[in-house]
């Protein structure tokens, strides 16, 4: 978003500090995760099994070796089933381990060095090459490092934590993103909030799995590993050494290379969310786009985003299969340094022909594990680049900051402003010290030219920006002493422009006041003019309006909008142009309603027509800012040469 700074992410330093903020949103999940580790680690232990009773049908049936004849000892967590097998003739060893290995299938679904490696148990969605897709299995992950009832258990039961801790981090966003100041969203671009709730939340779950998960499985693996190999492969102390050295190794170049990696996943992200802001620009523009004739212009824009975005993904995966491949490499290189030296062994007798089988499985499983331990640390500069993005909005002032938390039960008297002044962020001075009141049971307006401020000075009172000097008091007190929600609800706003989401007409103007009943909605339709469209709609109003209200006019729009602030309670409504859009005839009825609705209310009307703005109590015109004149209509008319009377003498003179 343009608003925020910085995309980047610096050093070591700020990456450990987001992570350290990441592990907060895992934490009332903490019991789940663990359970999750203790599966895991099931699963790993079975692996760490299975090739020793390979290595007991190769010595001690195939090649008919004595149990207890073995160059090399057997690790204590082993030594127990080989006793058992003492004095076994081959056939029974071998209906020992097939009994062995039923059990292993039914728990973790394969048996053997290269079968379990491959009967894992893992679901994706599909996905292309870009940040966008890919992050949409990040939301949904889950996998098992086995197969059968222990591995079908694991990812189903990973999958539902996923899902949980996506849905809070999500949930927490967008509640950050509703509570922005409306200021906010003036320059920001829409896709890009989307893409931060949608593509670069999920990164924050997957860091905290990675960081709590995969380190200990790693470490875990690799300790007992590297145990084992100490315990009974001394006799060849390149083993042990290797063991030892592959880790290391992993870890160098992954760390030399992560600020890379880091730098390139948010280019990544920047260019997707740019694609996904062209997308609902465009989309949400669709009529200005097709009436102008600018579908080629859009397409080619979308294309050149598009094609960006493939484009610094590839860039970032390149540095992924830089990785991958080194850390091939160096444990391809270990192995086969340390093959030559078991094979001489197994040929001078220091060792058996079982024995490389364990070697070979165990040197797999340590690559495996080491390599994930070492890419650790690169892959999450993928998801802090993303875990940024989404802490850049969470760490935003939320719109209501500058409030208390007392709540506004109700309005006696009214509303008055005190000198109050506003610059908005990029600098521009929209009031200077302005000064005006409101009571129940009257009408004022604020009447100007375009630009002059009268918006602005209208959205200090619900508090949608804060005065920076001087102040804003709803029966005497400074509003910002109240809570943002408690003065929203008692101060209705009907924009210039029509809001109307795509849901009934009912549900359209019960928004703001839910507990509405029928017959106060059928009211608050009837005085702004409404009803009688709306009974001519297929299913009145329980008709579906379409997306952003596409199946009524822009007349339609606005009288649904200002119903929605007639059926609201609230002791003060304002109104920003409320019969723009109206006919002569239904402005005619909406102004009569609005002299009804005074009654009960304060009506703060912004209006450019005089048949709306000529009944108020008191009109202040308002010029660069500054309101140069107050008065009713009448008063003001009696200035010679005034702001005002110039304003009235322009309009009647267009009309004639």
């Amino acid at each position: 978003m343009s608003t925020v700074a910085d995309n980047t992410v610096g050093g070591m330093r700020d990456t450990l500090r987001l992570i350290r903020r990441a592990m907060v949103f895992v934490w009332p999940l903490r019991y789940q995760l663990a359970i999750k580790i203790a599966l895991a680690l099931i699963g790993i232990t079975a692996f760490l099994i299975m090739p020793w009773p390979l290595k007991v049908l190769i010595d001690h049936v195939i090649l008919g070796m004595p149990i207890g004849d073995s160059p090399t000892p057997y690790p204590p967590f082993v030594a127990p089933f080989i006793d058992m097998l003492e004095g076994f003739s081959p056939f029974d060893i071998v209906m020992a381990i097939v009994a062995f290995s039923l059990v292993l299938i039914f728990l973790v679904g394969a048996f053997g060095s290269s079968a379990s490696r491959r009967d894992a148990t893992n679901a994706e969605l599909a996905e292309g090459l870009d940040t966008a897709t890919r992050s949409e299995n990040l939301a949904n992950v889950s996998n098992s490092k086995v197969g059968g009832v222990l591995g079908f258990f694991e990812y189903r039961y990973q999958l539902r934590t996923t899902h949980r801790l996506n849905h809070q981090i999500r949930s927490t966003l967008f509640e950050r993103m509703l509570a922005l100041p409306m200021t906010h969203f003036a320059d920001a671009s829409v896709g890009d909030a989307i893409y931060r709730v949608l593509y670069d939340s999920p990164s924050i779950s997957r860091i905290c799995y990675e960081l709590w998960v995969v380190p200990i499985l790693a470490l875990y693996t690799v300790t007992v590993v590297i145990s084992i190999m100490t315990y009974s492969y001394t006799v060849v102390p390149s083993v042990v050494w290797a063991s030892w050295a592959i880790l290391p190794v992993g870890l160098v170049f992954t760390l030399l290379i992560a600020n890379l990696a880091r730098k390139r996943s948010g280019e990544s992200r920047e260019a997707g969310a740019a694609t996904t802001a062209t997308v609902e620009e465009s989309m949400s523009n669709i009529v200005a786009v097709q009436s102008l004739g600018a579908n080629k212009h859009a397409q080619a824009r979308f294309e050149d985003d598009s094609a960006e975005s493939f484009k610094r993904y590839r860039a970032y995966y390149l540095v992924v299969i830089a990785v991958i491949l080194f850390q091939a490499l160096a444990g391809l290189a270990m192995v086969l340094l340390v093959f030559f030296d078991v094979s001489e062994a197994i040929i001078n007798g220091q060792m058996s022909a079982g024995d490389y089988a364990v070697l070979f499985a165990y040197f797999v499983l340590l690559i495996a594990e080491t390599g994930a331990l070492g890419t650790l640390w690169f892959y999450l500069q993928d998801n802090v680049a993303a875990m940024h993005r989404v802490f850049q909005i969470i760490d935003l002032p939320p719109d209501g900051e500058a409030h208390g938390d007392r709540v506004l039960s109700g309005i006696t008297h009214g509303v008055a402003l005190e000198a109050a002044s506003f610059t908005y962020p990029d600098g521009t001075r929209a009031l200077s010290e302005v000064s005006c009141e409101g009571k129940i049971g009257e009408m004022i307006a604020f009447v100007g030219a375009t630009g002059a401020g009268k918006s602005t000075l209208a959205y200090l009172i619900p508090g949608f920006v804060t005065a920076e000097s001087g102040r804003v008091l709803i029966d005497g007190e400074d509003i910002r002493t109240f809570s943002i929600e408690s003065l929203r609800r008692n101060v209705a706003f009907i924009f210039q422009e029509a809001v109307v989401f795509d849901d009934t007409i009912e549900n359209n103007i019960r928004l703001g006041y839910p507990d509405a009943s029928m017959a106060e909605i059928e009211a608050a339709a009837r005085t702004a003019s409404a009803l009688e469209f709306i009974e001519r709609l297929p299913h009145g109003f329980q008709t579906r309006v379409g997306q952003a209200g596409a199946k009524l006019s822009v007349g339609q729009k606005q009288r649904l909008s200002i119903a929605r602030g007639f059926v609201s309670p609230a002791r003060i409504l304002i109104l920003d142009e409320p019969t723009a859009s109206l006919d002569p005839e239904t402005e005619k009825a909406l102004v009569a309603a609005l002299n009804t609705e005074r009654e009960r209310r304060l009506l703060i009307v912004i209006a450019h027509r005089l048949s709306t703005i000529r009944s108020a109590d008191r009109i202040y015109f308002m010029d660069a800012g500054r309101v140069v004149e107050t008065g009713s209509h009448e008063e003001l008319l009696q200035k010679p040469g005034g702001a005002y009377r110039r304003f009235v003498e322009l309009q009647l003179g267009d009309a004639a």
